[in-house]
């Protein structure tokens, strides 16, 4: 709602609050798993990582983008916050 005052956070009942966890949840697990493709250190002795391909690391920034988009419109959804006016890697 324009110019509604947003809602708290402790408003927010049992099952909303579990629908944003998991919304956060997801965002945390598929940054995880980008991290996991591009940021592996070599383990000194033993191996060094390869480069992950390049369809792996288009499907794993999708789908970052997907949960990013996700966990803004929950926000909004649920606490009236609106949507931030940047992505993630857009430069802004």
């Amino acid at each position: 709602m324009p110019g509604a005052e947003p809602r708290r956070p402790e408003a927010l009942t049992d099952a909303e609050r579990e629908v944003l966890h998991r919304a956060h949840q997801r965002l945390r697990n598929t940054s995880q798993a980008l991290e996991a493709l591009v940021a592996t250190d070599p383990i000194r002795g033993r191996w060094a990582p390869a480069p992950a391909p390049a369809e792996a690391l288009r499907a794993a920034r999708a789908e970052l983008a997907k949960a990013y988009e996700e966990l803004n419109r929950r926000h909004d959804d649920l606490l009236d916050w609106g949507t931030p006016t940047t992505q993630p890697g857009d430069g802004s």
